[in-house]
């Protein structure tokens, strides 16, 4: 029957569009044009009107319209709705506005065309909030509320609204308002099926119904919603007790709606009791009433479609017009082009005269200027290369300022820590050594930011063992690994050459950060290393290098800070320290291979570090320069020269030897360890660079002229790429980098005390 009723109701419509196709000229004969009609019924007003005359027709006009759409007849409303608007407006008169924005936007949703409705609502309560207007703002959210609640998707939005609502309803203390509010939220809330907040809203509804004097269609439709808050309760009988009331509210009245609703209840409820036979009697009668429905659906679509045709019809009929007015004013001006035409062309040649004119006295005052700018610049970039320059004397200075004392204090500390008599102060001499060394790494990372920066980073290629290289910085994290109670794996996949050319000390700098990041940030987790090789040719191999933790995880929003400078992402508990160097320094020196960092987080999962590097294969003869193994006891009883004019310095470096049984002599200056190689038979030389008297380099170069085997290393606070060259032309075999690790330390000695690599493990910090 439903399937039916609303075929017929769609034959309608279509024969309804063809019949207004086929006769064009009914009800919008231009000389009877319906805006026309409908300004007949109102007060004239003209151009000229005031505000009162404007005033007085908006009134007569919104009274027209409320009978008209009463009457539903919408089409006059919405052909007169753009002019009517912009009356309404022109009063500045708020309730006006919002009385004309109402019938507009009503008639909109009769038609079904809620789109355009909910923008009027939506700009009278943008207006209504400006103007905090309490009783146009209820207004305009109820009418907005409505559009919402017969939208699919939109119940939460609507019940939002009408809770907003109902406080602004309480505040005018509008019965009425209170009324229709709290039915619609207990309506909302069944159909959402939230019986507990339906039954608050019920017994408002209840209380507001009451004061009201009970009107039927409100007590009716007020009775309906407390038998669906029933049917959720799961109270079919006492749900069915409201419907029945409800029924008998309605029959014989104009309320068909809440009639199809109390039986539509009743029916569920029976269904709910399995009352198989009264579902069946009830159905037969909601049956007829559901035709009448769809019967009376059916003839609002054809109206609304009707509506919708006399409208668009009118839109076009006053385009029309437009257009031959403008075709009228296009053919009297048409006279006058060629005139014009002429007149144009000469103000054209002037103008061109003037512009040319013009153009030529700027040049002048460009290339003038251009002039000074390029002095200006050539003056700021001598500045810029003089400030370089400046930058890096500093950075040098700094670094040997700060690392000569640093030398002092890590050597101290660690020959004191090695001492059984100080067990008892052992975990102040650990605190002394980290601050130191935490100091230390700092001064580091600004140097390493600095020459990165700078493009003063040497590109320096050797053989290397990918094996040993990851293993060795591993090694290195053993402290702070059994301190947080961590696990470090490493894995090297089958199939990846171990024996690589490049720049092992970028590398392990790349790797050092990452992994100290990870040991930083994690607790009774683990770290994994993995490298594997993504390509090969036939001298190259992509490897792929992943770190990934186990720690507390980085925000999403916040990956992308990570490899800013002095960026420390904040955790929860303040433990962690740092200068926010490190990343920066990683991706910077990943670039600088020509590689590729990326980074995967999530909170309480880890942290994943993936970087790409192509890398040099080692050649089968270059395989063979790989170091043997090295042996501290090959320093016992070994002769050193230690040249050094810090006494704090003499101190550290002669007690780190002694200990391994070296015998140790000590010069003041330059001068000195000149007199002492000359006169005893020394088997190595560990030579200051900046002391008085005679510096390091002085010292080197005098020797070389009477002892050109004897092994010369450089102990050095500045930074080994300022001084490399000078080094290395003196005539010193090696470079240590003060502050130094012990370990490091011997074997460098060690390896320039071996004839075959006394020229390996450069660079050593």
């Amino acid at each position: 029957m439903k399937f039916l009723t609303k075929t017929l109701g769609l034959v309608a419509c279509f024969v309804c569009l063809y019949s207004y196709s086929q006769n064009e000229n009914v009800d919008f004969d231009l000389n009877q044009s319906p805006l026309t009609s409908i300004t007949s019924k109102l007060p004239k007003i003209s151009k000229d009107s005031t505000k009162v005359e404007i005033k007085t027709h908006v009134e007569a006009m919104l009274e027209w319209m409320t009978q008209e759409h009463y009457k539903s007849n919408y089409a006059p409303i919405l052909i007169y709705a753009e002019k009517g608007l912009s009356l309404a407006e022109k009063s500045a008169n708020t309730n006006h506005i919002h009385d004309v924005r109402t019938v507009i936007g009503n008639t909109l949703i009769r038609i079904k065309d809620t789109v355009n409705a909910k923008k009027l609502f939506l700009k009278t309560l943008e207006q209504a909030n400006k103007t905090n207007d309490s009783s146009l703002i209820l207004k305009a959210k109820g009418n907005l509320a409505n559009i919402y609640y017969y939208t699919e998707g939109y119940k939460g939005k609507t019940i939002k609204i009408y809770l907003e609502s109902v406080e602004i309803a309480a505040q005018l203390k509008d019965t009425t308002k209170l009324f229709v509010l709290h039915h619609n939220l207990t309506r909302a809330f069944n159909e959402t099926q939230q019986p507990e907040r339906s039954a608050y809203h019920l017994k408002k509804t209840e209380l507001y119904l009451n004061l009201l004097n009970n009107p039927p269609h409100y007590k009716a439709s007020h009775i309906h919603n407390k038998g669906r808050m029933l049917l959720l309760l799961n109270k079919p009988k006492e749900a069915i007790k409201s419907f029945k009331e409800t029924i008998a509210i309605c029959d014989n009245t104009e309320f068909r709606d809440a009639l199809i609703e109390g039986y539509t209840g009743y029916k569920e409820a029976l269904e709910m009791q399995k009352d198989y036979k009264g579902v069946y009697d009830i159905s037969k009668k909601l049956e007829v009433y559901e035709a009448e429905k769809d019967e009376g659906e059916a003839k609002s679509i054809i109206e609304s479609v009707s509506t919708k045709l006399k409208v668009e019809r009118f839109k076009d009929q006053i385009k029309s017009k437009e257009l031959e007015k403008q075709l009228l004013i296009e053919q009297a001006e048409r006279k006058n082009i060629l005139l014009l035409l002429f007149l144009g062309i000469g103000v054209f040649l002037m103008l061109i005269l003037a512009i040319t004119y013009v153009a030529h006295k700027r040049r002048r005052i460009l290339v003038k200027d251009l002039r000074i700018k390029n002095k200006q610049y050539l003056i700021a970039k001598k500045e810029s290369e003089e400030f370089t320059k400046t930058k890096t004397k500093f950075f040098a200075t700094v670094s040997h300022e700060l690392r000569t004392p640093l030398y002092g204090v890590i050597g101290l500390s660690s020959i004191l820590l090695e001492d059984n008599d100080l067990k008892k102060h052992e975990k102040d001499l650990k605190s002394l050594k980290f601050s130191a060394n935490y100091l230390l790494a700092l001064i580091n990372d600004l140097l390493h930011i600095n020459k990165i920066d700078n493009n003063s980073f040497t590109d320096e290629t050797i053989v290397f063992n990918l094996e040993e290289l990851t293993a060795t910085i591993v090694s290195s994290f053993e402290y702070i690994r059994l301190q947080h109670q961590n696990t470090i794996e490493v894995h090297i996949e089958k199939n990846t050459p171990i024996l690589l050319k490049g720049n092992s000390v970028r590398l392990s700098q790349i790797l050092m950060n990452l992994i100290g990041n990870a040991c930083k940030f994690t607790e009774k987790g683990s770290i994994d290393v993995n490298i594997e090789m993504l390509e090969q040719s036939d001298q190259t191999a992509k490897l792929q290098f992943t770190i990934k933790d186990t720690g507390p995880g980085i925000e999403q929003s916040k990956l992308k800070q990570v490899f800013n400078e002095f960026t420390q992402i904040e955790s929860s508990s303040r433990t962690y320290q740092g200068t926010g160097l490190g990343l920066p320094i990683v991706k910077k020196l990943v670039e600088q291979a020509k590689g590729t960092i990326s980074v995967n987080s999530k909170i309480g999962e880890g942290t994943v570090f993936y970087f790409h590097l192509d890398i040099l294969v080692a050649s089968d003869a270059e395989k063979q320069v790989i170091s043997p193994i090295l042996d501290c006891k090959q320093l016992e009883k070994k002769h050193i020269l230690i040249v050094e004019d810090n006494r704090i310095n003499q101190t550290v470096t002669k007690r780190i030897l002694e200990n391994s049984d070296v015998i140790c002599d000590i010069a003041q200056n330059g001068e000195e360890a000149v007199a002492l190689v000359k006169k005893y038979a020394f088997d190595l030389v560990l030579m200051d660079i900046n002391m008085p008297v005679k510096n390091g380099i002085e010292a080197t170069k005098e020797i070389r002229t009477f002892n050109k085997f004897i092994p010369i290393i450089a102990l050095t606070a500045v930074e080994i790429e300022e001084q490399k060259h000078k080094i290395y032309d003196s005539g010193m075999n090696d470079i240590i980098l003060k502050p130094y690790d012990v370990d490091q330390f011997k074997k460098t000695i060690i390896a320039n005390l071996t004839p075959k690599h006394e020229s390996e493990l450069r660079k050593l910090a």
